[in-house]
């Protein structure tokens, strides 16, 4: 992908649009099928970030910055008779008061690692793994329990997060991580929680008292994170590995409540305990 540098030498830029041709920062709609030269005012002072004048970008900046995967990317010419600012710290975006649309791209198309990304999207149907009903056999939950730690939520979401840039490519990595946190995520999280979450602290409550509840409240909260980053796992087939992501195979939640890891499973069932001096 052209630098800055090349951009303004060739006398070319990139906008992202919306597929109507609203820009995402002044609302103003273009005609996408123009082909006459626009004309803007111009704040020439290098020295001003953002200024008066036709923005234009590299495609790295446009995807660190605005981009989304409904939109397009238009391709714009300059012609040589208008003048270019280039903001003194500038990181890849630029203006000028006069352009002509030259080509529209498709996302996809100007960031070839998101092909058939929105598509694949789209389809995604959000599963609850919470479905065990019965305690899962000691030896398969206790080397489990073993590994795990009470908060694993940050760690979790940091490496599935970077493996998302090692499939996507990290230009588009943001973008990419956007569109699977607001839906894989949201979906599958308000899924567990709805059907989970509050089963669970409500049940440890009436077993022992509500000066627990919050400390539940919290351990199942970062479960239903690790839930909805397992189904992030599973969406981009990662392959990334937790001890949270096998406990979330056997289909069960565990908490950690005075000494003793209270499991549960379907619909927050309590499937039975086991004292923490047992898990070792």
């Amino acid at each position: 992908m052209e630098t800055l540098e090349e951009l303004v030498a060739q006398r070319k830029g990139y906008k992202y649009l919306s597929k109507d041709g609203v820009s995402p920062y002044q609302d103003f709609q273009y005609n996408l099928r123009s082909k006459k030269i626009m004309r803007f005012p111009l704040d020439e002072h290098p020295e001003h970030d953002c200024g008066e004048g036709c923005n234009l970008a590299t495609l790295k900046w446009i995807a660190d910055n605005c981009l989304k995967l409904d939109g397009v990317i238009v391709e714009c010419t300059i012609p040589e008779n208008a003048k270019i600012i280039v903001p003194h710290k500038s990181d890849g975006k630029f203006r000028t008061d006069a352009i002509r649309f030259s080509k529209i791209h498709k996302v996809e198309s100007a960031f070839p690692a998101l092909k058939g990304f929105q598509k694949h999207l789209a389809a995604y149907k959000p599963i609850n793994p919470i479905q065990t009903e019965e305690m899962p056999a000691p030896d398969k939950i206790k080397p489990i329990l073993l590994r795990l730690r009470n908060q694993v939520r940050n760690q979790v979401r940091n490496q599935v997060r970077d493996q998302v840039g090692d499939q996507v490519g990290n230009q588009v990595r943001n973008q990419v991580w956007n569109q699977v946190w607001n839906q894989v995520r949201d979906q599958v999280g308000d899924q567990v929680r709805d059907q989970v979450r509050n089963q669970v602290r409500d049940q440890v409550g009436d077993q022992v008292g509500d000066q627990v509840r919050n400390q539940v409240g919290d351990q199942v909260r970062n479960q239903v994170w690790c839930i909805a980053y397992y189904a992030i796992k599973l969406f981009m087939n990662l392959p990334y590995e937790h001890p949270a992501f096998d406990l979330i195979r056997l289909g069960v939640i565990a908490v950690n409540v005075l000494g003793k890891f209270k499991i549960f499973g379907k619909g927050g069932k309590f499937l039975g305990e086991f004292d923490e001096s047992e898990v070792k």
